[in-house]
């Protein structure tokens, strides 16, 4: 009885509001609290995974959809920013959404053709198209400039207000990521997420239902493509520069760790999964060689001790 109304009182609208809010006041003054730009710089790093991994965490958490192409999705958006702003003058402000745009157009082009795919074939063509774009974006040396990549992306701006600092990156990244949340939170409450889970649960029943999943599939995909560009395009003018070796496979396996250490099907999963991680990620990187072999082991860990992740039956509700 004690755990029932403990459980009632955290998903009560008055402890949800009053919990956002206070969530809310800490992250604008984040910047205030911690004053070390290394420290801001990681944090940064932080909410990019973080919006990776709610668009992944809606493919393969809400749908049971298995992605490893995600990075590249990332790359086409990192790389219509940085032609959008480096080569045809374009300003920042409509380069998120176009990044997105050009994402969600590609991840209904690759699932078009795989919309009859299921599982271990699903997940096989989405490697294949990771290592294509990855190739491409090295051997098209007139469009993407090969393995040297597109660098010197102009500081962003928005409206006069000039991106230069971490702080101003941070502010910018938590506008992007609160953007993710509450479209990706209005999505899963919609019929279109009742589809979705109901897909990831059992597919042939929900045929039966009168579900067309192999659009709704399209859908859910091509959707958790475009925050991957969304992501894609802030990175651009974070780090002022793309390459091919920004969205490598192991991009997309740090992804996939992430949502799963986080546990699936949660909104916040992608950002317990994403602390975690970058923090082991940057915490080893003195160790680099062996820094795979650890995230691997903290995987391993979770999954053996808190087998449906950090947030997985977690009492605060999305």
């Amino acid at each position: 009885m004690e755990n029932i109304g403990s459980n009632s009182i955290l998903n009560s609208p008055k402890y949800k509001a009053v919990a956002y809010g206070m969530l809310f006041i800490v992250c604008l003054l984040l910047p205030k609290i911690i004053t070390n730009m290394y420290y801001l710089g990681i944090i940064n790093y932080i909410i990019l995974y973080t919006i990776l991994c709610m668009g992944l965490n809606l493919i393969l958490g809400y749908a049971g959809l298995l992605s490893f192409g995600h990075a590249a999705f990332y790359g086409l958006g990192g790389y219509t920013t940085a032609i959008l702003i480096k080569r045809y003058g374009f300003s920042f402000l409509p380069c998120p959404l176009l990044s997105g745009v050009v994402a969600l157009l590609f991840g209904i082009l690759l699932g078009l053709p795989t919309r009859k795919v299921r599982g271990d074939y699903f997940c096989l063509l989405t490697i294949a198209f990771g290592e294509i774009f990855r190739l491409v974006a090295q051997a098209w040396i007139g469009f993407t400039n090969g393995a040297m990549g597109i660098v010197g992306i102009p500081i962003p701006s928005i409206l006069g207000w000039s991106i230069r600092t971490e702080a101003d990156f941070y502010y910018l990244g938590l506008i992007l990521l609160a953007f993710t949340y509450i479209t990706i939170s209005l999505l899963i409450h919609s019929r279109f997420g009742r589809a979705f889970i109901a897909i990831r649960e059992d597919e042939l029943a929900a045929s039966v239902m009168g579900i067309n999943t192999a659009i709704y599939k399209i859908i859910v995909f091509a959707i958790g493509c475009f925050y991957a560009g969304l992501a894609g395009s802030y990175l651009a003018v974070y780090q002022t520069t793309v390459t091919p070796s920004n969205f490598r496979l192991e991009e997309s396996c740090l992804m996939i760790i992430m949502v799963i250490v986080g546990g699936m099907g949660s909104l916040l999963a992608p950002v317990a999964g994403g602390i975690v991680m970058t923090l082991a990620t940057e915490y080893f990187r003195s160790i680099s060689e062996y820094r795979m072999l650890i995230i691997g082991v903290i995987m391993v860990a979770v999954l053996l001790y808190r087998p449906q992740g950090i947030f997985g039956t977690s009492a605060f509700k999305d």
